[in-house]
């Protein structure tokens, strides 16, 4: 009993370690903006950072509720994740969470052009459709992981409900839209740039997982026969 209440804290305390860990990246990336922007005068700047931040908070208040374990398990260090997956995570990292706010940040200080402003509010709309497909895999998927590996320490299976009945990597298609929906919102083409770079790499990363999946996880193969799509329904 005590063993199982001792391990319950420390699941607890990892859980929280692991937001504030991700709560310090996103502040991050806030302060770089405004940095980089010389100013808080920004009308696309500030409603992007407000729904950043409103959403990660709702995010983490949500999975901290009752998905500790989860996210326990994902801030732990693997030292079995494949060898692509270490250089490409960390520069997707780098983009994702650093580098897009820097360069949004220098198109308002410098006062690049903009898309118009029918492009921020459609923007706008698909961020909010990206922060559900990046919330609900982890509430379906307890091996929910940052890398790309095979979990045999915790006996992955195949997960099939919620998001994957519709594509096999749904957090990555909600990455791909957030990174279409930044540039909408930012409206910069070197932003654009960035997000396409960004869903580059969540392609490549995709690809690479199917495979990996396909050849050592038992039953994805047959999993990938049901639920045709990688990414995009009726496309990839």
């Amino acid at each position: 009993m005590i063993a199982r209440i001792n391990l319950k804290n420390m699941t607890k305390k990892e859980a929280f370690k692991y937001v504030f860990r991700l709560l310090l990246q996103r502040i991050i990336g806030i302060g770089l903006f405004f940095v980089a922007a010389g100013t808080f005068n920004d009308m696309r700047g500030n409603t992007y950072v407000s729904l950043y931040f409103l959403v990660s908070v709702i995010a983490f208040i949500i999975i901290l509720w009752g998905y500790q374990d989860t996210l326990s398990e994902r801030g732990k260090k693997r030292d079995n994740t494949k060898k692509w997956d270490k250089i490409l995570l960390p520069i997707l990292f780098i983009l994702t969470f650093h580098g897009m706010y820097v360069i949004a940040g220098l198109g308002v200080r410098l006062h690049w052009n903009r898309l118009p402003i029918e492009c921020f509010y459609a923007g706008s709309i698909l961020y909010l459709l990206s922060s559900v497909f990046t919330i609900w895999p982890v509430l379906a998927n307890k091996h929910f992981e940052e890398s790309s590996r095979i979990q045999n320490d915790r006996e992955q299976f195949v997960i099939t409900s919620g998001p994957y009945k519709i594509v096999r990597h749904p957090a990555y298609l909600g990455i791909i839209i957030w990174s279409i929906a930044s540039y909408l919102m930012f409206g910069t083409l070197a932003v654009g740039i960035v997000s396409f770079f960004i869903s580059a790499i969540i392609c490549i990363r995709t690809y690479l997982e199917d495979k990996m999946l396909k050849d050592e996880l038992a039953g994805y193969l047959e999993y990938s026969q049901t639920v045709k799509y990688r990414l995009i329904p009726f496309v990839w």
